[in-house]
């Protein structure tokens, strides 16, 4: 019976090179999607192929064992993503069936946002941040995408928005789920696990919306649509930050993005002048 595999914490024996390390696949992602363009069934499948590299020689989990996990959660995956897409997509078309969707699409006006960045924020960032946190398992991503296609935004881009915005907020998803699996895998505190992972999101948090504005809106759409940027992430932070340090991890992504709701609306009402609406890369 082969040895039982202990997963190594630190695997650099330095902790600040090992979170980079633990990062490197999620940098790739972010790479290929944002940078390189490169398709998101691609860019998915690299980026798997470098984890497990990386599993098998920096963390030296056994070849055997790792690619078994691969493709069991491979397949988990598949399943569950397929079954909250179907539903994402059930929902969005009920709102539009309903008229519930034009009811949204007009209090986006009335608040200023006929821009693509705010709409991006408001809805890929902020709610996408809501439903990951209450959810999770991908949610955000079956309901905001269609939201975002159905606003104009085109499809490949709308994919692309509402997984990069997922990134920070995934950690604390469904009410601390990933947490609260990890304390139980690893023995380490809850709450102690729960603020340390909560100062890694708040650094993570502060480029997605930079990110998300360059892709609905490109380098044109950065020059005066970074108060965006900033809010956005400096909003869900203020939020997120104290409550994953002090209440652990079931409602920093909630709190996160209601702070940033409300920072992003405080933003628009306090701008005098909007300036034209900056349609951005419409499908």
């Amino acid at each position: 019976m082969p040895a039982l595999f202990h997963q190594v914490l630190d695997p650099a024996h330095n902790l600040g090179l090992s979170s980079l390390l633990a990062l490197v696949p999620v940098l790739v992602l972010l790479v290929m999607l944002a940078g390189l363009r490169i398709t998101a069934w691609l860019a998915t499948v690299i980026g798997s192929a470098v984890t497990v590299l990386l599993a098998v020689t920096a963390w030296h989990a056994p070849v055997g064992s790792t690619l078994r996990a691969y493709l069991y959660g491979s397949l988990t995956g598949v399943l569950a993503v397929d079954w909250i897409t179907f539903w994402g997509v059930v929902i969005f078309n009920t709102l539009v069936v309903t008229g519930l969707f034009t009811v949204l699409r007009r209090w986006l006006v009335s608040q200023a946002t006929a821009d693509v960045r705010v709409q991006t924020m408001l809805l890929a960032w902020a709610f996408g941040a809501l439903l990951e946190g209450l959810v999770g398992f991908g949610y955000p991503w079956a309901v905001v995408a269609p939201i975002l296609v159905g606003l104009g935004i085109a499809e490949l881009d709308a994919i692309r928005v509402a997984a990069i915005a997922n990134n920070a907020p995934v950690s604390y998803g469904a009410l601390g789920a990933p947490i609260i699996g990890l304390a139980a895998v690893t023995g380490l505190p809850l709450f102690t696990l729960a603020a340390s992972v909560g100062r890694v999101v708040a650094v993570l948090a502060l480029l997605p919306p930079w990110i998300l504005i360059y892709l609905v809106s490109g380098r044109r759409g950065l020059r005066d649509g970074w108060p965006l940027a900033i809010v956005g992430s400096l909003g869900y932070i203020a939020g997120q930050l104290p409550i994953s340090q002090f209440f652990g991890p079931y409602l920093p992504d909630v709190v996160g993005s209601l702070t940033c709701f409300a920072a992003l609306l405080l933003l628009l009402r306090g701008r005098a002048d909007h300036g034209p609406a900056h349609r951005g890369r419409r499908g």
